[in-house]
């Protein structure tokens, strides 16, 4: 089996490259894209020389896409025409009716419709989707608000380089941030529209698609925060009964993919880790049916790499 790594030298495409090592290790041979070919990246001890991807004509089963939208747009559909399966990081396909967008915890038949193309959904919707799946499956959810506390490494390189250079009493020329990070909040990622910015309205309309639930009301408010790794999230939904606590928390436990921490759950207790954390759940002190949580992730790995690699194990049969 031949798997192509679209993107391999960058933040999320050397993880893909990782998570694969993993989980599949020398049962695959790997073929690493970039995008001008010639640099040096490991796999299973191996220097391996990346292809550029422009030009690479070559046969593979799979694809791994760690590229922008745009670059997506131009390269997965020729490789899904030469008969390649790409599940693609990307924001290009998400919400396209034809492609399955897919957390093999929560919707794993929606690969099998696919058409060459799987989409891997935004980090932030990722966690919430998994905390929310259990919930939905048990007792219906009406209502999801949920307040976001992303860190930087959702930006990408420069988004780190920025804050580490920060820390240094530095500024970097192409942060990513409209305005310094360290010591410092940023209510606004992604581009503003109708109100809501782009992150935010990837939280509204990629939790519907996946959770098949195109009705559900959801709002969302998304936060850059100072935290070099995982993103947190303060989560409330309004459920369609008004069960005990103690069911709804072993309901959440039940989840897969889902560890509950009893206290405190921080960013730093879920980086490097491929599960979705949660922990104080409570029932809302005023309003009936409502239930607040507080969902941590690695965006890195579960939020993005894992996920990905996690949708190839479904499609091969690996899936546990």
């Amino acid at each position: 089996m031949r798997v192509a790594v679209l993107g391999a030298t960058g933040l999320v495409g050397s993880l893909m490259l990782r998570v694969l090592e993993e989980r599949f290790g020398d049962s695959i041979e790997v073929i690493p894209l970039s995008s001008s070919g010639g640099r040096v990246v490991k796999y299973m001890g191996k220097e391996l020389e990346t292809l550029p991807s422009n030009s690479f004509d070559g046969k593979v089963d799979f694809v791994l896409s760690a590229v922008d939208a745009r670059t997506s747009r131009n390269l997965n559909p020729r490789f899904a025409e030469r008969g390649a399966v790409v599940i693609d990081n990307s924001s290009a396909f998400r919400m396209e009716e034809w492609v399955p967008l897919v957390v093999p915890e929560v919707n794993p038949e929606d690969v099998e419709w696919h058409r060459g193309i799987i989409a891997n959904p935004n980090c932030s919707t990722i966690q919430m989707v998994v905390a929310l799946k259990p919930l939905e499956d048990r007792f219906g959810i009406e209502r999801v608000f949920v307040a976001t506390y992303q860190s930087v490494s959702g930006a990408g390189r420069d988004g780190l380089k920025a804050y580490e250079m920060e820390i240094e009493g530095q500024r970097y020329e192409n942060s990513p941030f409209p305005v310094p990070i360290v010591g410092n909040v940023i209510p606004a990622i992604g581009d503003l529209k109708d109100g809501f910015y782009t992150e935010e309205w990837k939280l509204i309309n990629e939790s519907r698609k996946i959770l098949h639930r195109p009705d559900l009301k959801i709002s969302a408010t998304a936060v850059r925060v100072p935290v070099p790794v995982s993103h947190s999230e303060a989560v409330e939904v309004d459920l369609r009964s008004n069960p005990p606590v103690e069911e709804v928390i072993q309901a959440v436990k039940s989840g897969r993919g889902i560890v509950y921490v009893e206290g405190i759950l921080t960013p730093d207790m879920a980086a490097g880790r491929d599960e979705v954390f949660v922990s104080r759940i409570r029932k809302h002190p005023m309003l009936e049916k409502t239930y607040d949580m507080w969902v941590v992730a690695d965006n890195l790995r579960k939020g993005a790499a894992t996920n990905a690699v996690q949708i190839l194990e479904l499609l091969t049969g690996r899936d546990n």
